[in-house]
């Protein structure tokens, strides 16, 4: 293995530190991990209704081709911060 260990950036991961990014896990482990609704909403610290909003929304946008929120919401979000960075120089 490379310089890194591969437990070096699991906390990334496991422990999402952003709203998008902990909508994004949770989401994941529905969908992929099929694990179920009251687990999933508990490991990430969010009532059962919102992750079931949540699912229920990502479904909606998907069925009608549309894009992630948190895809596109950190394209904004990251060229804003390209920007101020650019900025500052």
């Amino acid at each position: 293995m490379g310089p890194h260990s591969r437990g070096a950036y699991d906390a990334f991961f496991l422990e999402p530190n952003t709203a998008w990014h902990r909508r994004y896990e949770a989401l994941r482990a529905v969908f992929v991990e099929e694990e179920p609704l009251h687990d999933v909403a508990q490991q990430f610290g969010v009532r059962y209704g919102t992750l079931r909003n949540w699912a229920s929304e990502f479904r909606a946008a998907h069925d009608l081709g549309q894009a992630a929120p948190f895809f596109s919401r950190c394209r904004t979000a990251c060229s804003a911060a390209r920007k101020t960075t650019r900025a500052a120089r």
